[in-house]
């Protein structure tokens, strides 16, 4: 069983780590549509703060979109990773990277056909990625998720991730952990101490990867069988985190 983790970083340490936060269900509450989170300049304030206490290294890592990560936070120069890390943004702003959307046009179109009358599916088109939302729908998880499972078996180069009442189709080659690595290999992350806090199995492999790197990984809930080796009960603890993280002087 994964134990709650408190930060324990001496002021002289605080140059040697790298945070990576989720942002769905860990910086803000789960909503029951996406287009409900709006941006909040008392977070972006603290992100603002932390980043410059850990001299840059700070990331989102994220299964947004990175225009919809620029809505919520103000177009912040914090690096970005969004949809599952399909799409990358750096701290010097120049390696945005737009992975293959593959036919996710066409399974989205398939998608609408096959669940034309269900209501309360929310299906979002992200360009390299798409999800499918059916938190407010009566549908059966089992249906949906086997019809997306034979969509996706005949595209070699995508693959679907169940999270929390989402099913999200991405590119085979890309997950929140290499989007960590990505980041660890580039200025100011290269040789610090990489910390990930997530919510949901989509940030696992970011759990995986912090992992073999000597870091520390926490999930938001308590769940058992978790990659994580810390974790944290919810979002409002995760901002008490955050708040420790400033005070370490």
């Amino acid at each position: 069983m994964a134990s709650q983790f408190t930060v324990k970083i001496l002021p002289k340490d605080i140059q040697q780590i790298a945070l990576f936060l989720d942002v769905d269900g860990t910086l803000y509450d789960i909503e029951n549509s996406p287009s409900l989170i709006k941006p909040c300049f008392r977070l972006q304030k603290k992100l603002h703060t932390i980043r410059n206490r850990l001299g840059g290294a700070l990331g989102l890592i994220s299964g947004r979109s990175l225009d919809d990560l620029d809505r919520i936070f103000d177009n912040n120069k914090i690096p970005l990773a969004g949809n599952h890390g399909a799409q990358l943004r750096d701290a010097l702003r120049t390696n945005e990277y737009q992975a293959d959307t593959g036919n996710i046009k066409g399974i989205a179109h398939k998608i609408k056909e096959l669940l034309n009358e269900q209501k309360n599916i929310e299906i979002e088109n992200k360009g390299s990625n798409l999800t499918v939302h059916f938190r407010n729908s009566t549908i059966d998880r089992k249906e949906i998720n086997k019809i997306i499972m034979e969509l996706v078996k005949y595209e070699p180069k995508l693959t679907f991730l169940k999270g929390k009442e989402v099913i999200e189709v991405k590119p085979l080659s890309y997950n929140k952990g290499t989007a960590i690595s990505y980041f660890m290999r580039t200025k100011p992350f290269i040789k610090r101490r990489p910390i990930f806090i997530g919510d949901d199995v989509s940030d696992e492999d970011g759990f995986e990867t912090v992992n073999n790197k000597g870091g520390w990984s926490v999930r938001v809930g308590n769940y058992k069988r978790s990659k994580a080796n810390f974790f944290l009960p919810n979002v409002k603890s995760v901002h008490e985190i955050m708040e420790q993280l400033l005070k370490s002087r």
